[in-house]
């Protein structure tokens, strides 16, 4: 295969990344949570959400830095687009295993937290949808029947 038919080929299977990465760059940046806006509080689906985002984007990959740690601290998830499930943080320890992709310009995440329960692993499962408009950044999480809105404002 000719240099330039290798150039032309790598090309053809990164732009569709690229160009949907540019599409989607509304997501990225700083946000703070808007609690008059938001469904706060326990007893939510998968446990307290963030109060603070970062969203950082590449082609193939969206990193959400959040202080949904141990006492707020901040940890790191790298959810991998269009890839197998793959590791990302969870709470208490938990093995949580996440699939990511854009859906019509929304950050859609699929998350299973597995416990080991007495007759073997137990996966719960979550969705994440993150959509932005006019600098407003929506989380909505599913779980089961249970449905809940965190609205967070650009800082």
């Amino acid at each position: 295969m000719t240099r330039w038919r290798r150039g032309l080929l790598a090309l053809v299977l990164v732009c569709p990344a690229l160009v949907m990465a540019q599409e989607n760059t509304a997501l990225s940046g700083n946000w703070v949570l808007d609690e008059a806006k938001s469904q706060v509080g326990r007893g939510r689906a998968g446990g307290p959400g963030p109060t603070q985002m970062i969203v950082k984007l590449a082609p193939t990959e969206v990193t959400v830095i959040s202080d949904t740690g141990v006492n707020r601290d901040r940890e790191t998830a790298v959810l991998k687009l269009n890839a197998p499930e793959h590791q990302i943080p969870g709470p208490l320890s938990w093995n949580s295993m996440a699939t990511s992709k854009w859906e019509g310009g929304k950050l859609v995440v699929t998350i299973a937290r597995v416990i080991e329960g007495p007759n073997g692993d137990v996966r719960i499962m979550m969705k994440d949808v993150y959509s932005v408009q006019d600098n407003v950044l929506t989380l909505e999480r599913t779980q089961g029947p249970q449905t809940w809105k965190s609205v967070f404002t650009r800082r």
